[in-house]
């Protein structure tokens, strides 16, 4: 085998340093190129959830330009109804608000009556002083200066410094900012509007063109990985709009029913902010709940208002989105805050929206990608480690709560006898590894076991509940076996978990300790011989003593059949087996099922022969 040489230290401080400048350009662009960018991104989404809209167009019969033209045109009236309502819907509100000024004060002072002691004082005290702040007209300690300024210099000003004192006035400047700010997002959905109608006539020569900017050598796995990313991105937005669509539509017909006025507004409000990752649901919840606060006379509407919304969102969050958005995503929970931070210090407000989408489409390429995987084990929502090596983990740190934590959980999915040869076996071997490797020390190993056989229990527990252990029938003398660890305490265990799976109306395991010698085992066989001799040998490791074991047994009891559980092994099990079988070994198994799956087997003969040898030792 060729040697690998390690990387030099100069090479990896390269290797970073280029990272993080990359990175940080990344970054750069990403925050400074908004107003390109954005209206991108937006058209990309929406041609992919279009998409599938002109796809069943086009097989109807209708061509890809009549097919487009039909979509984007619904969608736009669509959206300028739904604008044009929610305009009427918010001049009538802005209007409605000073009428509703004496319930506001009404409520306050029910609520200050229901309040009393300091904090009440205080908390009165300020919204008084707020309160104060706000009705106070702007620069209100400069309005004499400026008045007696105007009225002894206007006159005596030129025309250009008196254009100039206009334009500067703060009226003039909030008034070009709200227009500059109003054209900003008028262009930018205008642009959005023209990228998606030139996406989506030519989306197959798009991708085409992404395909092949990757090599023509890497054509297969490029025009996987992009199908891959699109079909979730696909499935992850149009499970979300049906889903917060839904939401919208219930919260407006809710807010009807309890005659909530400008229903569509809060149902819009609440749909919308449910694209925002955890925190939009509630931001939507209490425009309606504030609003109902406010016009409300009574506080009947507020209560009722309030535990409907609460009643939609347990549903939503605890039954309908498990269900619609199980395998929409695969991102996972804190990725999804972090990407949500993230775009919005970026791209503001409209950054929430994105951030998701993102989440899902950099997750997608790294489980498409090899060289992007590490995306998925950041991103994604499986497990970083398996559930054999999280037990593991969790026995070494000593964190038994843990680790009897991933048993239960296991066994919730699985059979509980799936979890000897799932978890348990795969951490002795891991532990035997560590130890011969002089990565734990005694104290170590004897924690790892003892937290083994704490999860034994929990395991034995859970089997005789589920009513998986038969109690031994009288009359029936079980088959006896007698257990051998071939070189430690870790076999010992492997034994102890072996007489857990049996029956024990069908089997007797007798376990001998590591110190028994092989002199004393023969001697045993010779006095009371059992039916089966079972070696347990896990590896790493181990296999000379399971020989030698094996030979010496072999020559004491050359009648008995010799089962040999080299339990948990993945490598060399054909040359283990060879040599095992030419030491004596009957049988070689790798797995406690197997084991089990091969003694019942043979349970009838071994039990008939059990029987002839205890009647001829009682004669």
């Amino acid at each position: 085998m060729a040697r690998v040489h390690p990387v030099p230290v100069w090479q990896r401080a390269v290797i970073l340093v280029s990272g993080t400048v990359v990175g940080l350009t990344v970054i750069l662009g990403l925050q400074w190129g908004r107003p390109i960018l954005i209206p991108i991104a937006l058209a990309v989404l929406l041609t992919i959830l279009l998409s599938p809209i002109v796809k069943t167009l086009q097989r109807r019969g209708l061509g890809r330009v009549l097919s487009v033209s039909a979509t984007v045109s619904t969608a736009g009236l669509a959206l300028i109804c739904v604008g044009w309502l929610l305009t009427r819907q918010v001049s009538g509100l802005l209007a409605d608000l000073p009428h509703n000024t004496g319930r506001i004060v009404a409520k306050v002072k029910t609520l200050r009556e229901l309040g009393s002691g300091p904090f009440a004082e205080q908390f009165g005290r300020m919204v008084d002083e707020i309160s104060q702040e706000i009705q106070r007209p702007p620069h209100a300690e400069n309005v004499v200066v400026e008045v007696g300024s105007a009225k002894s210099g206007v006159l005596g000003k030129s025309p250009v410094e008196a254009v100039r004192s206009w334009s500067a006035s703060p009226f003039w400047l909030s008034l070009t900012g709200y227009l500059g700010s109003a054209f900003e997002v008028l262009a930018s959905l205008a642009f959005a509007l023209v990228l998606l109608v030139f996406f989506l006539l030519g989306s197959e020569d798009l991708r085409d063109r992404v395909v092949l900017l990757a090599g023509r050598a890497k054509l297969a796995v490029t025009s996987k990985s992009l199908q891959d990313v699109t079909e979730r991105i696909s499935r992850y937005i149009l499970a979300v709009a049906m889903l917060n669509g839904g939401f919208g539509v219930l919260v407006a017909a809710g807010m009807f029913a309890l005659q909530m006025p400008y229903a569509l507004l809060w149902g819009v409000i609440a749909g919308g902010m449910r694209f925002v990752p955890y925190i939009g649901p509630w931001i939507g919840a209490l425009f309606p709940i504030t609003m109902s606060l406010a016009m409300s006379e009574g506080w009947a509407q507020p209560l009722a208002v309030f535990g409907y919304i609460m009643l939609l969102e347990l549903i939503s969050n605890n039954v309908v989105e498990p269900l619609v958005l199980r395998h929409s995503t695969g991102v996972s929970p804190t990725a999804l805050l972090i990407s949500a931070a993230f775009w919005l210090y970026l791209w503001g407000p409209i950054g929430l929206v994105f951030s998701a989408p993102f989440a899902v489409c950099l997750v997608a390429l790294g489980k498409s990608l090899p060289q992007l995987g590490f995306l998925n084990l950041l991103l994604g929502d499986a497990p970083a480690l398996r559930a054999n090596v999280g037990l593991y983990q969790r026995l070494m740190l000593r964190d038994e709560h843990e680790a009897a934590s991933l048993v239960i959980q296991r066994m919730k999915d699985f059979p509980p006898d799936d979890v000897y040869d799932a978890m348990l076996i795969p951490a002795l071997n891991f532990a035997n590894r560590d130890f011969q490797h002089g990565y734990l020390t005694d104290d170590d190993q004897t924690a790892i076991l003892a937290g083994i056989r704490e999860s034994m229990h929990q395991t034995d527990r859970s089997r005789t509940a589920d009513d998986q252990s038969v109690t031994p029938t009288p009359n029936i003398i079980p088959t006896r076996i007698l257990g051998c660890p071939a070189k430690d305490d870790t076999d010992c265990v492997g034994l102890e978990m072996l007489r857990q799976v049996l029956n024990p109306a069908h089997w007797e395991l007798e376990v001998t300790s590591v110190e028994t010698l092989t002199s004393e085992l023969a001697a045993r066989l010779a006095e009371n011989p059992p039916a089966v001799i079972c070696i347990a040998s896990l590896p790493p490791g181990g296999l000379s003593h399971a020989r030698y074991l094996c030979k010496r047994l072999r020559a004491a009891a050359p009648e008995i059949p010799i089962v040999v559980g080299r339990w948990g092994q993945q490598r060399n099990r054909k040359s283990d087996r060879e040599r095992l079988e030419q030491a004596g070994a009957s049988f070689i198994t790798t797995t406690l099922l197997e084991t089990r799956q091969l003694l019942e087997s043979r349970l009838p003969l071994l039990a008939r022969e059990s029987s002839t040898t205890i009647a001829s030792a009682e004669i």
